[in-house]
C-alpha cells in the first residue's frame, strides 16, 4: 500500500515505514492552556495539545518520554521553554516520530511529555545526551510503554 492509498482513506493495512515520513503523521494542533498548582501549591501554567485525541495512529508511537528538566541560576535567561522542546524534539527527530503532547512548569523547571516511535534510538541517545557536557540543560527521562496513551489522556483531565 503507497501514501495515496493512505491518503484515499484505505487505513486497514497501514505501511508505518511510509506513512511515518509524511506529513500526515501528525495531526492539527489544538492548544490548551492548563492552570494548575506545582508541588508547592504554587500557580503554574502549560499546555496540552488537544489535536491528539483522536489520534488514529497512537499505537504506532507507543512509548511515552516524561522529560524532567532542571532550571535554575546557572541557566541562561534567554532560555524559553518552546526552545527547551524543541531542542529535544529535534535530536529525537533524527530517528523517530516525536508528538509533543504537553508541558507544565514546575517548581524546578518544566515537566514535557512526548510520544515516540523509536524507543531504542530515544533511550541511546538520551542516555548519551545526559551524560555530556555539551547538552542544553539538566534533565532526566522516564519511558514509558503506554499504547493506549493513557498518560496522555491523564493529562487532557487538567482541561476540564
Amino acid at each position: 500500500m503507497g501514501i495515496f492509498d493512505f491518503l484515499k482513506g484505505n487505513k486497514g493495512n497501514i505501511n508505518w515505514d511510509e506513512l511515518r515520513l509524511t506529513k500526515e503523521v501528525y495531526p492539527a494542533n489544538s492548544i490548551s492552556i492548563v492552570m494548575t498548582q506545582s508541588e508547592s501549591g504554587k500557580p503554574a501554567t502549560g499546555w496540552v495539545d488537544l489535536g491528539y485525541k483522536e489520534y488514529e495512529y497512537k499505537k504506532y508511537c507507543p512509548f511515552n518520554l516524561q522529560f524532567n528538566i532542571w532550571i535554575d541560576d546557572s541557566t541562561p535567561e534567554d532560555l524559553d521553554m518552546g526552545t527547551i522542546e524543541d531542542y529535544f524534539s529535534e535530536i529525537l527527530k533524527k530517528q523517530c516520530v516525536v508528538h509533543p503532547v504537553a508541558r507544565v512548569a514546575t517548581d524546578f523547571g518544566m515537566i514535557m511529555d512526548l510520544y515516540i516511535d523509536n524507543p531504542e534510538f530515544a533511550q541511546t541517545t538520551l542516555a548519551e545526551l545526559s551524560e555530556s557536557d555539551k547538552k542544553l540543560v539538566e534533565f532526566g527521562c522516564g519511558f514509558n510503554h503506554d499504547p493506549k496513551w493513557k498518560e496522555y489522556n491523564r493529562i487532557t483531565k487538567l482541561t476540564e
